[in-house]
């Protein structure tokens, strides 16, 4: 997977038109769809009781880089190019590439179809029915991959996210938003059954519709949404002119959003060590960390005329960015059989990655559908309303609070989940 991903890497820079641009980004997304490995190794090497550590070293690590790639990027592209990212990305590739091959732990013995029969089923309480004591399976099963999951699930996000990009022209084009959202929700409805009737489903439904895991995961989905609405919007705000937005040159519009970096960079490992420390905790700072984050995006709705307002709302932002991920991620790995940490763990980052494309598609319809003419340089040109960017900010919020509201659900069922399993361990 890294060996595709660098070659992709490198490939990109040398993209001639949107297209073949697209088809290796494309290829990239299906490289870096191996994140969620990094969970399993963690669970697996970490003693008892330390996964959260190492968890939230690598929350932390993927939403603060992330933050920082936004802050470099609008500069490194104004200065010497976008063709410059991707080179100046493989290299770091290659290294990944070689730390993965000579560093990553590889045990043989450990093959999955030594512990995940292809029949067995999930209790209430996470444990799966067809396996010992010890998690490990009575009998040997292949796992067969899951094609017409993969292939339904793909069919029903990609024609959802088209539905959601052609919404913006909705009055002049009703058919390409209804045809893509029909398509979206039969293939949806396929997939749930297809899922159902799987000897080894590409999503475990008896565990992942578990009401605590089932809420953590839209709970994610929300994050991801509103994460990736701020990281779209606010870049749009800074380079937009005056009349429109805040009118700065590139290298300021990427310091723009430092502070959300260095939020996330700093309390994330924090707050990982803090919940290693005091498991009881991750129940407890769940809500807390949604409400810091609707609180920000309040803040942002109302006051976004100037750089400090901005920058003071997203700091409150990225330290209920470092904080949900890892109280959700922990509760959720904490209520699954060891075994299917790999399965469960992928599903919740696919909930964050899917969020992460709705997120810039709402953002972007929204913007582009209220303009305004402005005259720059003596060229008059279409930029986003002030109203647009108050509409982003109402929608984001609106999605936060449901985000909150949905971890408020989750606390309960989970709090007595944990708790029935404490004393199953015991």
């Amino acid at each position: 997977m890294m060996m595709i991903y660098t070659a992709a890497t490198v490939f990109a820079g040398f993209s001639q038109d949107i297209y073949t641009l697209l088809i290796i980004r494309a290829i990239q997304g299906i490289a870096i769809a191996n994140t969620p490995i990094a969970l399993k190794i963690i669970r697996d090497q970490f003693p008892k009781g330390k996964f959260s550590i190492g968890q939230s070293i690598v929350t932390s690590a993927y939403s603060g880089g992330m933050a920082i790639g936004v802050v470099l990027g609008p500069i490194i592209v104004a200065s010497i190019g976008w063709q410059s990212i991707f080179f100046m990305c493989a290299p770091i590739a290659a290294i990944l590439l070689f730390l993965c091959w000579r560093a990553l732990p590889v045990d043989e013995s450990a093959k999955i179809s030594e512990h995940v029969p292809p029949n067995a089923d999930y209790t209430d309480a996470g444990r799966k029915e067809g396996v010992d004591k010890n998690g490990v399976g009575k009998k040997k099963g292949k796992i067969a991959l899951d094609i017409k999951g993969i292939v339904t699930m793909t069919v029903s996000l990609v024609s959802f996210l088209v539905a959601i990009t052609n919404s913006g022209s909705l009055s002049e084009n009703p058919l390409g938003f209804a045809i893509p959202l029909v398509i979206g929700a039969i293939s949806l409805v396929i997939f749930v059954l297809v899922e159902k009737r799987a000897k080894s489903p590409l999503v475990p439904l008896k565990l992942l519709l578990q009401p605590p895991i089932f809420a953590g995961n839209i709970a994610m989905l929300m994050f991801g949404i509103i994460q990736y609405i701020i990281i779209t919007a606010v870049p749009q705000l800074g380079a937009a002119p005056q009349g429109s937005g805040l009118g700065l040159d590139a290298d300021m519009v990427g310091l723009l959003q430092l502070p959300l970096s260095l939020a996330v960079l700093i309390f994330g490992p924090v707050f990982g060590l803090l919940l290693a420390k005091n498991r009881k905790l991750n129940t407890k700072l769940l809500i807390p960390s949604m409400v810091i984050m609707s609180v920000s995006f309040l803040l942002v709705t109302i006051f976004h005329d100037t750089s400090s307002d901005i920058t003071a709302s997203l700091f409150l932002f990225g330290i209920g960015a470092a904080l949900l991920p890892v109280t959700l991620i922990n509760i959720i790995i904490a209520l699954t059989p060891r075994e299917l940490t790999g399965i469960s763990s992928a599903a919740t980052s696919d909930m964050r990655i899917i969020g992460g494309a709705i997120g810039p598609v709402i953002a972007t319809v929204i913007l582009t559908s209220i303009l305004i003419p402005i005259e720059v340089d003596g060229t008059i040109s279409q930029y986003p309303s002030p109203t647009a960017f108050n509409i982003v900010f109402i929608v984001g919020l609106a999605l936060a609070v449901v985000a909150t509201i949905l971890v408020m659900l989750m606390r309960g069922p989970a709090v007595k989940a944990l708790n029935t399993t404490e004393l199953k361990q015991t």
